[in-house]
């Protein structure tokens, strides 16, 4: 007998949960499925009041009047009100010294709108006219939740109001493509161990962005100063001017607001070495070319579309030992490994 009423409880208590979680179940489904309300201060057989509500159901949304009383007019009441009632505006009409103010608080876009509105009684249906302004006001409100930033309002925009409140293709707003040509120009330090110290030099990029992603970069390296190696018989300074060109990938967009990137390619290196010699050592000057592959990482953060600020680091290998000599003897080695380091701007152009 208890085992038969220890099971009927268990069964009893089973159902219970199960109904509750159903209840709550479709309490969440009717909420979710909830239209969009907006609460109408006006008195109950207004003619403004009546109007607004049929105009609002016209549209698709869910209207209730709720009767202001004796209250004032002013934001913190609408705001309030519209709160109270769940509502994601609240609308009301109060006469004024010209006609008839209309107040608008829209909790989705933060804003409260007021508009007077200047009295015409002889028209053949002044609460009509006067219910339709409030409306399109309320629509021109609500019209930010189609722009790309999120309007900054206390309730979200639900996706009612966002279906309902798209922008019509020729109102749309048209975003300026992100430039896809892009020139940089950037104070950088080239270095290569193996005897020389760092060289300061000037970097010129010019970049190609067809698509998103992979484009053509050129960059040319131009040196402002020669690090020497010096030794009794006399002083070689030496000065590398760089060129080159590869593909660029981007990880972001080109509109972003970062744009982390690679670069893989080519480049060819200019030297040209200047001998300074003490007593009984001649001076002179030699020159040599050679070619190099290159890897870059850069990013760039745009201060606007058109101007960015870019830093970049670049590694490379030269293809062929270089060696510097003074009076036959070696004294430094250079290109193996070369770095290059830059921090600028760039400017888009189109």
């Amino acid at each position: 007998m208890k085992g038969r009423l220890s099971a009927l409880l268990l069964a009893c208590a089973a159902l219970a949960a199960g109904a509750s979680h159903a209840n709550a179940a479709r309490a969440d489904e009717t909420t979710e499925q909830a239209p969009s309300t907006i609460a109408v201060l006006s008195g109950a057989g207004d003619r403004f009041g009546l109007r607004v509500v049929a105009e609002l159901k016209e549209l698709g949304f869910h209207a209730v009047i709720i009767d202001p009383a004796a209250e004032p007019a002013s934001r913190a009441s609408l705001e309030a009100t519209a709160r109270k009632a769940g509502a994601i505006a609240a609308i009301r009409a109060v006469p004024s010294a010209r006609g008839v103010e209309v107040w608008i608080a829209d909790r989705v876009t933060g804003k409260t709108v007021l508009r007077e509105v200047a009295s015409d009684d002889d028209a053949p249906d002044a609460d009509g006219a006067l219910a339709l302004r409030a409306v399109e006001l309320l629509r021109a409100s609500l019209l930010e939740v189609a722009l790309p930033a999120l309007p900054p309002g206390e309730v979200p925009a639900t996706p009612e109001i966002r279906a309902r409140m798209q922008l019509p293709a020729s109102f749309a707003l048209a975003e300026k493509p992100a430039p896809t040509l892009r020139l940089s120009l950037a104070p950088g330090v080239l270095l290569s161990p193996g005897g020389f110290g760092a060289a300061a030099s000037v970097n010129i990029g010019l970049d190609w962005m067809p698509s998103e992603h992979v484009g053509v970069t050129g960059l040319a390296a131009i040196p402002l100063s020669a690090p020497g190696v010096e030794r009794s018989e006399g002083r070689v300074e030496l000065r590398a001017l760089l060129a080159g060109a590869g593909l660029r990938f981007l990880f972001t967009t080109r509109a972003s607001r970062w744009g982390p990137s690679v670069d893989l390619g080519v480049m060819a290196i200019s030297l040209r070495s200047t001998g300074i010699g003490n007593a009984g050592f001649r001076s002179g000057t030699s020159s040599a070319v050679t070619a190099a592959p290159f890897a870059r990482a850069g990013v760039a953060f745009a201060v606007t579309p058109l101007f960015r600020l870019r830093a970049d680091l670049l590694g490379s290998v030269s293809v062929q030992d270089i060696s510097v000599q003074i009076a036959k003897h070696e004294v430094a080695t250079w290109g193996r490994p070369i770095m290059l380091s830059s921090a600028g701007v760039d400017f888009g152009f189109f």
